[in-house]
């Protein structure tokens, strides 16, 4: 049948059956070329989903990171809070100390006993509100027994008739 065919058509016929030839390489190079860049979408796809994970891991470390600094901060608040009411407390209790001393001074002039001289040295005055501290703890401990509260009536009676 291409022998019929005039010269310039075959010619022509020829020239385009190369170009299919060409075309179909072509056409399937590039398939090949689609197929090679869906399988590296993938491939960067699944590295994107890794990459996002742990950029979501590394959020969480910094969120708790940042709960971590900030329950250190409220730490070291509560700590200096702890100190200043210790300080406070010390000094609650110093006070204490001497408003006990004057009141014992102040019964034993009202039982009519001559108070104790003032120590001289400031180590005397303190082993003095050390004294009178440990006598108002064994106060309180006597005042604390069984006896000393069934024996109250009887206290209360002899008063009233002294």
């Amino acid at each position: 049948m291409t022998d019929e065919l005039p010269g310039a058509v075959r010619a022509e016929l020829t020239r385009l059956r190369a170009e299919r030839v060409a075309f179909t390489e072509e056409r399937e190079r590039l398939r090949t070329e689609l197929r090679e860049s869906e399988l590296q979408i993938r491939e960067l796809t699944k590295h994107r989903d890794q990459l996002v994970k742990q950029v979501e891991k590394l959020a969480g470390v910094a969120d708790r990171a940042e709960q971590a600094d900030a329950l250190a901060r409220d730490v070291l608040v509560a700590r200096a809070e702890r100190d200043s009411l210790r300080a406070e407390l010390a000094e609650t209790r110093g006070e204490r100390d001497r408003l006990r001393l004057r009141l014992l001074d102040a019964e034993l002039q009202l039982s009519g006993a001559a108070p104790a001289e003032a120590p001289l040295t400031e180590s005397g005055t303190l082993a003095a509100e050390q004294r009178a501290a440990e006598l108002a703890r064994e106060l309180d401990a006597t005042r604390a027994t069984v006896s000393w509260r069934v024996t109250a009536p009887l206290r209360a009676v002899r008063r009233r008739t002294s």
